[in-house]
């Protein structure tokens, strides 16, 4: 089986992506099982948000 390819961070009911560290019932913290594909997929996002962030200025 081959490891899906992500272009963005999944919700939380993607088991293939996200582990379940702590849960009590009430609160669920979950956290990414390839740290290195989560912080790749973060820096994009991250760039993302800031070329459409400097348009709306450079527009304004």
């Amino acid at each position: 089986m081959s490891k899906p390819i992500y272009t963005s961070i999944p919700p939380t009911t993607d088991n293939v992506y996200w582990m379940l560290k702590f849960s009590d019932g009430k609160t669920s913290i979950y956290i990414p099982r390839d740290k290195v594909l989560d912080r790749q997929l973060k820096i994009k996002f991250q760039a993302e948000v800031a070329s459409r962030t400097s348009v709306r200025r450079k527009k304004g």
